[in-house]
């Protein structure tokens, strides 16, 4: 390594030109001990690229880590020889050693999920220690191969164990968080119609007289409760009473389908509709809609007064500043007595 230097007399004078030409070579093969920095460098530029774009495949992860190995093994060996030309050759080997024994855990410790990233990893790394060990010992081959075969069975087996505490660990997780979404939408969905329940009904309702008292912007309930549904369960069955209500909160969905709009069911063959941000007119449009609706749907009622299918009342109101929760839903259930007192299939507006 280093300078090359070679000075060749020929009839007493010095070649200068041979000896400048072989201290460029030299100078070309110490710069060349940085190629590995250089295979690095570009390996991780290539893996920041792949992983920046989120598309990295399989075979460019296999790739990554082949050309690191390569890399990883050729410095060891330079670091090698190199250590053997300044220190005995048994002091340079467990230096060697050391450094693979590192750089083989971290390796197995970074790849554990995956056994065969792990084990391309780590195996490379593992015959160069035993084959180095092997050439500068060739008398004790004994301890090389069994410290090989202890430390792969250590590492798989270990990478098992891990592995699998680290998928259970994962499963209980997600079961975790799936237990909790689904004991969240219990608490906050009717579980006939699949629509808000009363209990969420009432939290949205407090957040949002809340964000109209502070932007001043109009907030409209509508009160909504099926005509003679106790009839219809009386007479067709509490089945087909169920499948009412599914197609009832069906439209009350269709229609009120803004982001911020909410239908829930109220108790039993009730249902409110909970508009933020529309006024008197525009709730009053809610309400037409849904006797449209209703009416093109054509469900079934056989013992109604007011004719052969399905109707709904409702009282139709507005929050007006200063007015709790409960005075808005005792307005508007009023609203929907006068509706069903002055016959039905109607709405009230106030």
């Amino acid at each position: 390594m280093g300078y090359c230097y070679l000075s060749v007399y020929v009839a007493g004078n010095p070649a200068q030109y041979i000896s400048a030409k072989f201290r460029y070579i030299g100078v070309l093969r110490s710069h060349s001990n940085g190629l590995p920095l250089v295979m690095i460098t570009f390996s991780g530029a290539l893996a920041a690229y792949f992983v920046k774009r989120e598309n990295i495949a399989i075979w460019g992860l296999y790739s990554y880590l082949f050309l690191l190995e390569i890399v990883w093994v050729y410095l060891v060996w330079r670091l090698f020889h190199f250590s053997s030309d300044k220190l005995p050759s048994y002091a340079a080997l467990a230096g060697v050693e050391s450094i693979i024994d590192i750089l083989v855990l971290t390796i197995a410790i970074a790849f554990f999920p995956n056994r065969n990233l792990m084990l391309m990893g780590v195996l490379p790394l593992m015959v160069f220690s035993c084959y180095e060990r092997v050439s500068v010992v060739p008398d004790q081959y004994l301890f090389p191969l069994t410290k090989f075969f202890c430390f792969l069975a250590i590492i798989v087996s270990g990478q098992k164990v891990l592995s699998s505490w680290f998928n259970k660990a994962i499963l209980r997780n997600v079961e975790k968080q799936y237990l909790l979404a689904q004991f969240r939408r219990l608490a906050l969905v009717d579980s006939l119609t699949d629509i808000s329940n009363r209990r969420h009904f009432d939290e949205i309702l407090l957040q949002e007289i809340r964000a109209s008292e502070r932007t001043g912007h109009p907030l409209g309930l509508v009160l909504i409760d099926v005509d003679y549904f106790k009839r219809l369960n009386d007479s067709a069955g509490h089945q087909s009473g169920d499948e009412c209500l599914v197609e009832i909160a069906k439209i009350l969905t269709v229609t009120a389908n803004r982001p911020r709009d909410l239908a829930a069911r109220y108790g039993g063959e009730e249902f409110v509709l909970l508009l933020p941000e529309t006024d008197i007119a525009g709730c009053i449009e809610i309400a037409e809609a849904l006797k449209r609706k209703l009416a093109v749907a054509k469900l079934p009622h056989p013992d109604s007064d007011i004719g052969s299918l399905v109707t709904i009342s409702q009282g139709v109101t507005l929050w007006k500043e200063g007015m709790e929760a409960q005075e808005l839903l005792e307005c508007a259930d009023n609203l929907l007595y006068q509706a069903k007192s002055s016959g039905r299939d109607r709405f009230i507006a106030a």
